[in-house]
């Protein structure tokens, strides 16, 4: 089969057009597939960091919290933050909240930090006594990662909070 000549001057016409439009889309592809990658990493590392919190601070309620029975018969609940104020009330716990958020700290704390440049906790809203006289284990974690997309890369801060309480 043979092509007219009309048709083959307007074909060899355009193939530089047609060059530039695949190469403009080919960069508008790649940077929409560039900011899902960076979404989804992000995503992860939040993930990550919500996981870790939450296993800090479940933990370090389940560990400091006692139930006692009060002078007027009902049943109460208070969270040591450490053995020493326990032994003290004469409490019977596994171990002070703040001891084992450090211990379930430093057990986590490289599986998040595999994946981020810093990892900053902050337990309690900075250690304020009246969380733990109300029950409630607080912790804060901020993380700093850099993500790689198609134009290089970003730094990103990123906080997530995990609060445990004894609540009825």
């Amino acid at each position: 089969m043979r092509i007219p000549s009309q048709i083959r001057v307007r074909i060899s016409d355009e193939r530089g057009t047609v060059m530039i439009t695949m190469i403009f889309f080919l960069f508008c592809i790649g940077g929409l597939l560039s900011l899902l990658l960076f979404q989804g990493q992000a995503h992860f590392v939040l993930m990550n960091a919500q996981h870790t919190a939450d296993i800090i601070s479940k933990g370090a309620r389940a560990a400091g919290k006692w139930e006692y029975v009060d002078t007027e018969g009902k049943r109460q609940t208070r969270l040591f933050a450490t053995t020493e104020e326990a032994i003290q009330a004469e409490a019977q716990i596994v171990r002070g909240a703040r001891e084992e958020a450090e211990i379930l700290w430093n057990h986590n704390r490289f599986s998040l930090e595999r994946g981020t440049d810093t990892a900053v906790i902050t337990h309690q809203k900075g250690e304020k006594p009246f969380l733990y006289r109300q029950g409630i284990y607080y912790v804060r974690i901020g993380v700093d990662t850099s993500v790689s997309t198609l134009w290089g890369g970003e730094l990103l801060k990123l906080e997530r909070v995990s609060q445990s309480g004894t609540y009825k």
